[in-house]
């Protein structure tokens, strides 16, 4: 997840926002993933 937020960070310092957008569409599908992995009631 830490890698998508410097990506994020990367593209939009680069003018290219959409691809930050996206880049925030990833690490909301990672950090899902993780909290149902890690979260209260792993499976």
């Amino acid at each position: 997840m830490l890698l998508m937020v410097g990506a994020m960070i990367t593209h939009v310092r680069h003018g290219s926002a959409a691809f930050g957008l996206l880049n925030l569409a990833y690490l909301a599908v990672a950090a899902f993933v993780a909290w149902g992995r890690f979260g209260p009631f792993p499976a």
